[in-house]
């Protein structure tokens, strides 16, 4: 009796093992039927959302006002990317590729008239006028293994750029191998203070964490840095004025309660017509009041990797931040990845 008991076993175990191996794969995939399958009908589903969204912010693009389509794709982002299931998933590293590989092959075309301003992953910018491309906090996301954007676009937008600013060393902002591949193509690189001390001559880390004007005379630019902090960290303020064409902010992670005597008076120096801020910054309205940006444009919203969901910052929350900050009539043009906005005074 015992050993027809074992043989009962065994042969139920032999049959699931063999039934598990040749039912791996949903067989009736191509007829869309999914029962049986909830993380692939997740992950189909999900790269039919990525899709729909690409196709609804190409529609509807960046501007001072957002439509209500355009609204309701960024909600839609927002809720696929507070899903940590879709983190490593083809939809995601598809969908913010397709989105990447734009902004490269945009960055062919001229700017003849004001600034064309691109938002690439979490706080990154590139500001490009009609003698200059220049980047700020440009990284490739993800981890060294597995970056979120593919080396082949990456280290093609730096073909295209002049320079790169880096406004703190957190990895979310500093990459050396992206710093690298600038200097290698013999192009400027400013850090702060203590950050790549010694790596490469083009590589430059501030001597003092005090403000500094650097002139790119070639660009015709010059660099205004402000010694922010996040916290105890050295965080650069960089002003990037494009001479006789405007001049924008980005402020890396800002948040120090104690700078904020003299961001109070940023607007009696430097005529900010963009102002780039995280969109968690600390006392948003007070920043606003010291730089007196013209327009806004928000970073930091939905960064992956180690961020718990309650702090990536969704685009919805932006919206909302902004409805309370109506009353000093600043337009935020609200972009996600990939994206671009031309700015003329």
């Amino acid at each position: 009796m015992t050993k027809h008991i074992f043989s009962v076993l065994l042969l139920i175990f032999f049959v699931a093992t063999s039934m598990a191996q040749t039912t791996s794969e949903n067989p009736n995939a191509n007829q869309y039927i999914y029962w049986g399958y909830p993380a692939e009908y997740k992950l189909n589903q999900a790269a039919a959302a990525f899709g729909a969204i690409d196709n609804m912010l190409q529609t509807y693009l960046p501007g001072k006002e957002i439509p209500a389509p355009r609204e309701l794709a960024l909600v839609s982002l927002d809720q696929l990317l507070h899903d940590t299931d879709n983190d490593a998933t083809e939809p995601f590293y598809n969908f913010i590729n397709k989105r990447m590989l734009r902004v490269l092959q945009d960055l062919d075309n001229p700017v003849t008239k004001g600034l064309r301003i691109y938002k690439l992953y979490n706080d990154g910018f590139i500001i490009k006028s009609n003698k200059a491309t220049v980047a700020i906090d440009l990284i490739p996301g993800g981890s060294d293994s597995k970056p979120f954007i593919k080396d082949s676009i990456i280290y093609g937008i730096v073909g295209k750029c002049d320079a790169l600013f880096i406004s703190h060393w957190h990895p979310d902002h500093a990459n050396l191998n992206v710093a690298k591949a600038f200097a290698a193509n013999g192009k400027r690189v400013i850090a702060p203070k203590d950050l790549w001390v010694g790596v490469d001559p083009l590589i430059q880390p501030l001597a003092e964490h005090v403000e500094t004007d650097i002139e790119f005379e070639d660009l015709d630019l010059t660099l205004h840095v402000l010694p922010g902090h996040q916290d105890n960290v050295y965080n650069n303020i960089n002003v990037v004025e494009f001479h006789g064409i405007g001049t924008v902010a980005q402020t890396g992670d800002q948040w120090y309660c104690c700078d904020m005597d003299w961001i109070d008076h940023v607007h009696e120096r430097y005529e900010i017509d963009v102002l780039m801020p995280n969109c968690w910054i600390h006392d948003f309205e007070r920043h606003l009041r010291g730089f007196a940006p013209k327009m806004l444009i928000t970073g930091h919203e939905n960064e992956l990797g180690e961020h718990s969901i309650d702090h990536r910052e969704a685009y919805w929350i932006t919206m909302k931040k902004m409805e309370l900050l109506s009353h000093l009539h600043i337009p935020n043009v609200l972009m996600t990845w990939g994206e671009w906005y031309d700015y003329q005074r």
